[in-house]
């Protein structure tokens, strides 16, 4: 660091990770965290760092990331932000930012975050949807999708739909809802908010729930996986280009005008 004391600040950011390999830095790739702290050193302290609330997979969006820098510079919030974004790649741009406790990890900061999962059914490509959502070439019974979901509501050991390499040493989690609606222009929507989610967690449910909702599977099918707790007998994980962090639930200082 320079001779200035380092400080922490919070932000929030919106990307589209498309063009991502993920949010995590890893050598070779450009990811979403490297690309911050890039901007970070060049622009304000060689020695930057930067944290996030969600390691987001390759091709996975955000809306709403909560993140934290250190940095030793005296730049205010409002001129963090707009420094940063004058310097960012036009695919991710932060939201808002605010002085931070020294101590502050996003990771552990949340009471919950909102993932929204986007599928349509089409023979041929939609330009303006693509980028953000799974097309497939079959109906789905969105009906039958919803009543297997209800038995993912709740706390529960989710290792059936936990990456291979998740890694983490328990697999039990506790999901508060998930709701599938259908918008005017036919994406369906799958929404699915919890207290935390384990690596691929939302994307091995989504491909779980459309071998039932493109009959399959009978509805039955995902409480027997769940009880399982073998993710062999899961569906297949669900593209990332479909999946969006919604929202992280944290009432940062700078408000959440941004977050739905």
């Amino acid at each position: 660091m320079s001779g200035r004391a380092p400080r922490r600040l919070g932000f929030r950011l919106e990307y589209d990770g498309t063009d991502f390999h993920g949010w995590q830095v890893q050598s070779g790739q450009r990811t979403v965290q490297g690309t911050l702290i890039d901007v970070l050193r060049s622009t304000f302290d060689p020695e930057a760092t930067v944290d996030g609330a969600s390691r987001t997979d390759a091709g996975v969006h955000a809306r709403d990331q909560l993140a934290a820098a250190t940095i030793a510079h005296p730049v205010a919030a409002t001129g963090f932000v707009k420094a940063l974004n004058a310097r960012l790649p036009r695919d991710v741009a932060v939201r808002c930012a605010w002085e931070a406790a020294a101590d502050f990890q996003p990771r552990f900061a949340p009471n919950g975050k909102t993932y929204i999962y986007r599928i349509y059914r089409d023979i041929a490509p939609r330009p303006l949807i693509d980028r953000q959502a799974w097309r497939l070439g079959f109906d789905l019974d969105l009906d039958a999708m919803s009543v297997a979901a209800r038995s993912l509501i709740g706390t529960h050991d989710f290792a059936a739909f936990a990456a291979s390499d998740a890694g983490q040493t328990s697999t039990v989690r506790t999901l508060f809802g998930i709701a599938i609606s259908l918008d005017p222009s036919g994406v369906c929507a799958v929404t699915v908010e919890g207290s935390a989610f384990l690596k691929q967690m939302v994307r091995n449910i989504v491909g779980t729930l459309v071998e039932v909702g493109r009959g399959h599977w009978p509805v039955d099918r995902v409480a027997e996986v769940l009880d399982g707790r073998d993710r062999r007998r899961a569906g297949p994980t669900a593209p990332g280009r479909g999946l969006t962090l919604e929202r992280v639930w944290y009432e940062a200082p700078c408000g959440d005008r941004h977050a739905p």
